[in-house]
């Protein structure tokens, strides 16, 4: 007799039923909701600390810089006569964060055209540096075009001017050097730099050179605090301001008037003295305290 008949019923093969599939499917897709915002979170905070680290870097390349010239950089260089018109803070601290052969292009390239925007031979115009874009921020990276000119890279770190765009009342300010001497509010109170993602439609947040609003680069590589709208063209529709740190949207071009990260919160603000600290919304009211550099305003850091 066959020993098929004695096959235990237990080894006899089955598949799933079709609940038992849609029970696994059902778990399966629960766990994944419930680990893929946390993948998020934890990516988010190591591009968070990525940006602290770069701006903490922008922050000691500013101090050395100060440490060999006895004052901080230009904020935007308006002086008459300029051997270096138009060029931006970003542009001097290059030395100091190890691009040296970038600022000496930059150099030869004002030696045969003090027109920054004209490219090649101005060829800095359109580099583009990791280094000065938050990896939160991806779309910050790309190019814009626009009729005439090559692409403009961009920068989401702009230096506080204070607390507008003509207020002079910052560290970084066009047509100004500024000493340490000056920061009488104490160098660990003033705020030096801070974040703000490109304009939408990319015309504000060049790193290399920019006009910005009125010629000053405000928007572009400078920002006050509760910076206000000149009308430019390209932020016709929006509100005159004074603009507030709050919240916003990179597809929003009214929000390239005030600082704001894509960072969940807040923003990153990196200080005189080259700390760097995550800075809640809800501390905009003692903002224009702490953007001024010798207003001696009381107020608990955040």
């Amino acid at each position: 007799m066959s020993d098929q008949l004695f096959e235990p019923i237990f080894h006899r093969k089955r598949g799933f039923t079709l609940v038992e599939l849609l029970v696994v499917i059902g778990i399966i897709s629960i766990l994944m909701g419930l680990l893929l915002p946390a993948v998020q979170m934890a990516r988010e905070a190591a591009r968070n600390v990525q940006c602290k680290n770069q701006m903490r870097q922008l922050g000691l390349a500013a101090l050395n810089y100060e440490s060999a010239k006895k004052a901080f950089p230009i904020g935007y260089d308006t002086r008459p006569n300029s051997a270096r018109p138009k060029s931006t803070w970003l542009a001097s601290l290059l030395p100091y964060l190890e691009q040296q052969a970038i600022y000496d292009q930059s150099v030869a390239a004002y030696a045969i055209s003090n027109n920054p925007f004209s490219n090649p031979p101005h060829i800095g115009f359109s580099q583009v540096m990791p280094q000065f874009v938050c990896p939160s921020n991806p779309n910050g990276l790309p190019l814009g075009y626009f009729p005439g000119l090559r692409g403009a890279a961009m920068t989401t770190y702009l230096g506080v001017n204070g607390i507008r765009w003509d207020s002079r009342d910052g560290v970084l300010y066009g047509g100004g050097k500024v000493r340490v001497a000056e920061i009488r509010d104490g160098l660990s109170n003033t705020l030096l730099i801070g974040e703000r993602p490109p304009s939408r439609d990319r015309w504000f947040g060049w790193w290399y050179t920019g006009e910005g609003q009125d010629g000053s680069s405000s928007l572009d590589s400078l920002m006050g605090v509760r910076e206000t709208n000149l009308g430019h063209r390209n932020n016709s529709g929006c509100d005159l301001g004074p603009y507030h740190f709050q919240a916003g949207d990179e597809f929003e071009q009214c929000d390239s008037l005030h600082f704001y990260s894509l960072h969940p919160g807040g923003a990153n603000f990196c200080y005189a003295d080259g700390s760097v600290t995550f800075t809640s919304y809800d501390a905009d009211d003692i903002l224009p305290a702490m953007a001024t550099r010798s207003g001696k305003e009381v107020f608990e850091k955040p």
